[in-house]
């Protein structure tokens, strides 16, 4: 009887040590994979730093303002070139605003419903 315990706690002992070393070795493995995600993310922060250095310098206005004055010959606007709106809707929209069809009672209701179950009826006009 003594002999089958101690059979039995040697290899209960022999389990609880492959236990443990699989235990230490997914854990190592876990820790290696961590410290190469960290490094990753320590390249990616300084590529992300890089590329807004990039953005600050290629937004520069003065330096926009160079590359615009070499490339273009575009100038300020000057105030003879701003429209009033009256100006602007005689020139583009033709001067008078044709009238609305007219539709029957019911039909406009359906339809501004349907506008508005679309989300569009706000601000606009059903046409």
């Amino acid at each position: 009887m003594v002999r089958v315990t101690m059979i039995l706690l040697c290899l209960l002992l022999a389990a609880a040590a492959a236990g443990r070393y699989k235990a230490e070795t997914s854990v190592r493995e876990t820790r290696r994979m961590l410290e190469e995600i960290e490094k990753a993310k320590a390249r990616e922060l300084s590529e992300i730093q890089l590329l807004r250095a990039e953005i600050a310098f290629l937004e520069n206005p003065e330096r926009l303002k160079e590359v615009a004055e070499k490339v273009t010959d575009l100038e300020p606007l000057s105030a003879a070139q701003v429209m009033t709106a009256e100006e602007f809707r005689v020139a583009f929209g033709g001067g008078e605003e044709a009238p609305a069809p007219q539709m029957p009672e019911g039909d406009v209701i359906l339809h501004a419903l349907a506008m508005a179950d679309l989300g569009l009826a706000g601000g606009r006009q059903m046409e």
